[in-house]
């Protein structure tokens, strides 16, 4: 699955409050019509009325949950954008180049100077690819995270639409055989199944998410924040130089430290 695009996500969003009106619309319809039938049909109406005790309450919670939810859907394609940024051109992309040029081969300080001033700055080239490297891998790291979660995001919402979707198709039938009258008993069985079955989706959904975060995003984050504390490529703490005691790399004071041309 790829991560949506802004207008694919407001799209999923639109439909998802729409058929929540429908859905409205369609209890509402069917409650209205099963309530005058309850009266009506003197003791074979003792069924609806049992049904019409509990479930517009849980339709409620549906509502309920899925309004919290649109008020903060989410924003994947944010997360996506800079999980790019971290993996691409402005972090790892712009490091990752640097590692490639952190050699002898790449450099020429080797090819114009020689001492120990010029053999220290060349000895710290392997620590300081290493630190490159790291600063590399931490970056797709937070990548990884930031798309499985924009990823996770647009999957609860189809989920959730889905869920809604058959569940408005099956309040918009129930309501249709509900209005006839002798269909009303059966109808208020429906809709008590209708109602159980899209609270187990909703949740279902909400579950997966939860558990899709605590089994992926959350490990990221503790390995990043264990990478964060390790100071393996950063000695203590700071960019990886030189640890040749030397104090003056001058060019004429004649003492063993000075940077000398390369004669061969």
């Amino acid at each position: 699955m790829t991560v949506m695009s802004a207008a694919e996500f407001d799209s999923l969003l639109n439909r998802v409050d729409d058929k929540m009106r429908r859905m409205r619309e369609a209890t509402e319809h069917l409650f209205d019509k099963l309530q005058t039938w309850a009266h009506r049909l003197g003791p074979l109406g003792h069924s609806i009325m049992q049904v019409l005790a509990y479930v517009p309450k849980l339709i409620g919670k549906v509502f309920e949950w899925i309004g919290q939810l649109i008020v903060n859907p989410g924003v994947p394609w944010t997360l996506w954008n800079h999980g790019n940024d971290w993996s691409g051109a402005p972090v790892a992309g712009r490091v990752s180049a640097l590692v490639g040029k952190a050699t002898l081969d790449e450099v020429r300080v080797d090819d114009f100077w020689q001492g120990r001033a010029a053999d220290a700055y060349k000895n710290t080239l392997p620590r300081q690819k290493e630190a490159l490297a790291k600063i590399v891998s931490a970056a797709q790291a937070v990548d990884d995270a930031l798309t499985k979660m924009a990823i996770a995001i647009g999957a609860l919402w189809l989920a959730l639409l889905t869920a809604i979707l058959s569940a408005v198709i099956e309040y918009i039938a129930e309501g249709a055989a509900a209005s006839t009258g002798v269909g009303a008993p059966p109808a208020a069985a429906g809709a008590a199944a209708t109602t159980a079955k899209v609270l187990a989706l909703v949740t279902a959904a909400l579950d997966v998410f939860f558990v899709f975060i605590v089994a992926n995003t959350l490990p990221a984050l503790k390995a990043m924040r264990h990478d964060l504390l390790d100071s393996s490529a950063f000695p203590d703490g700071h960019w990886p130089r030189s640890t040749t005691d030397f104090s003056d790399g001058s060019l004429s004071d004649g003492d063993p430290t000075d940077w000398h041309l390369r004669v061969s």
